[in-house]
């Protein structure tokens, strides 16, 4: 008896198919897909919130004059801050809105470079270096306190408050 007599013939297996997937690959493909589109809407979101910061410094770089400065800023914080908080302000108002928006670390640095140029807009005896420095203020707010955070918001909203409180003798219009 030949030994290799007995084996039987080699045969090749039948195609394994690609599908169907394994559930694993669908459910990793499918988380994905998930986080891909979870971080394009982020990113839009990010985009359409900082949309008017930017057109803001846009316009801030070719402003002439502080009073173009300060017309700028005012509509910057028009765009996130309610209409009725931030309308009405002015001057010194303003500049104090302004500062309590920003937060703790840089509004030493903002008050010391704006200076007196808020209550002086609508004088014609500002220098250049007032200029500069004005502008280096207003990029300073622009860049830290837009878009605001809830926390901040908040507090400029109960600053505002308690300043038009004081201003009309303690009666809360």
């Amino acid at each position: 008896m030949d030994p290799l007599a007995q084996l039987k013939d080699i045969h090749l297996p039948s195609n394994v198919h690609n599908y169907p997937i394994a559930p694993g690959w669908w459910l990793l493909a499918l988380i994905v897909l998930a986080l891909i589109i979870y971080g394009v809407i982020k990113l839009r979101q990010y985009r359409a919130k900082r949309k008017a910061q930017k057109t803001a410094l846009k316009q801030l770089a070719h402003a002439a004059d502080i009073s173009t400065m300060v017309s700028v800023l005012k509509w910057a914080a028009l765009q996130y801050f309610p209409r009725q908080q931030v309308a009405p302000l002015t001057g010194g108002a303003f500049k104090n809105f302004l500062i309590a928006t920003l937060p703790t670390k840089q509004q030493a640095q903002f008050t010391q470079l704006s200076g007196e140029n808020f209550s002086s807009v609508y004088q014609s005896n500002a220098a250049s270096q007032s200029d500069a420095e004005f502008t280096a203020a207003a990029q300073l707010w622009l860049r830290h306190a837009l878009p605001p955070t809830q926390e901040l918001s908040t507090n400029a909203a109960a600053d505002a408050t308690h300043h038009k409180m004081s201003e009309n003798g303690g009666v809360k219009s």
